[in-house]
């Protein structure tokens, strides 16, 4: 009689159960909050043309495949997975995607958990870690290019409006500001050093609201952010290291404005590429700021508005947006989580 009871409180106690558990609540609320757009997708189906709403399974996937690809080409030109198959690759792409759009902490918990898995494979922390920031410098330099391309192509062609136009420049701003600052702020050893204070008495902070001891040592994170220094280091003196994934970064942005502009298409809506492109840059900046899920709400109702102010029938806007957004939320949880769940369920059989 006691075997079993010890088993069972043991599966409690387990990590791997409460991280599965987690997720799925977070999976199910994402779902409900969602709801109210999957009703008024379906809706609008007698509308769209299948053939073309039928692209954004293979742009997505291709967008996925894209992201992962910038991440793991910086990585092997550092002299890291050298050994990743094309197939794990791919695999772990749609996984990284998974936890970064789906857990609720502005992106935080993905990188964080993409950190945890490349750690499995042999990459150090700090390298792992890094190589998203980098990542996400190059993603945002890009897209700071095209948004000017955009904004300068819609004022020459005399369709952009103010609102429009304005968003444009907002939007690049922030993006390229985030980029400078975070760049600054990785050069200078002794300002890191006070962010992993923040961070020690955050964390440990937190501990204490929760019940558990505070087991966050300030010297563990200052390694930590040592290794980022000199990482960051390292890439300015030879900057080959991001070249590949700076170019892939524009077929990113192509895909990933591309799905609303195929969403657009299907509904017979051929709008001009620069004004999807910068609504879209304008939803993804205010997802990130938010913290909800994928951005759920938020990111539908800023796309709506630019498109509608940039000229577009708001009728057919709407259905397009909450129909695309309806397929990508359930192509982001159908693809990215079994190989997250099967990666949590391994965790306990081989350290990470």
């Amino acid at each position: 009689m006691g075997g079993p009871r010890n088993v069972s409180a043991g599966w409690v106690r387990s990590p791997r159960f409460w991280v599965s558990a987690v997720t799925v609540l977070l999976v199910a609320m994402i779902v409900a909050a969602a709801w109210p757009t999957l009703v008024d997708a379906a809706r609008s189906l007698p509308l769209v043309n299948p053939g073309v709403m039928a692209l954004l399974v293979p742009v997505q996937l291709a967008s996925f495949a894209l992201t992962g690809e910038a991440l793991f080409s910086y990585l092997r030109a550092r002299g890291e997975l050298h050994g990743l198959r094309p197939l794990t690759a791919m695999r772990m792409s749609l996984e990284f995607n998974f936890a970064n759009h789906m857990l609720p902490s502005g992106g935080a918990a993905g990188i964080t958990y993409t950190s945890w898995k490349l750690a499995s494979l042999g990459v150090p922390a700090a390298k792992g870690t890094l190589a998203q920031l980098a990542r996400f410098a190059v993603t945002f330099l890009s897209f700071c290019i095209l948004l000017l391309a955009a904004a300068a192509w819609l004022l020459a062609s005399g369709t952009g409006t103010a609102a429009v136009l304005w968003s444009a420049a907002g939007v690049g701003a922030l993006a390229l500001g985030a980029t400078i600052g975070g760049a600054l702020l990785l050069q200078r050893r002794r300002a890191l050093h006070r962010f992993a204070g923040v961070v020690v008495k955050v964390a440990n902070w937190g501990a204490n609201i929760v019940g558990r001891p505070a087991g966050v040592q300030t010297e563990s994170v200052v390694r930590f952010f040592d290794g980022l220094h000199v990482e960051l280091r390292e890439i300015l003196r030879d900057p080959r290291a991001l070249r590949t994934p700076f170019t892939l970064s524009f077929l990113v942005h192509a895909c990933d404005a591309g799905l609303f502009w195929i969403a657009l298409a299907a509904f017979g809506l051929h709008a001009d590429p620069a004004l999807v492109f910068v609504a879209y840059g304008l939803a993804t900046v205010t997802s990130m700021v938010v913290t909800t899920p994928n951005g759920v709400g938020v990111y539908e109702v800023v796309m709506i508005g630019m498109l509608v102010s940039g000229g577009l029938p708001d009728s057919l806007v709407v259905a397009a947006v909450t129909l695309a957004r309806a397929i990508l939320l359930l192509g982001t949880i159908m693809f990215g989580w079994a190989f997250y769940q099967h990666s949590v369920a391994r965790s306990g059989r081989r350290g990470p």
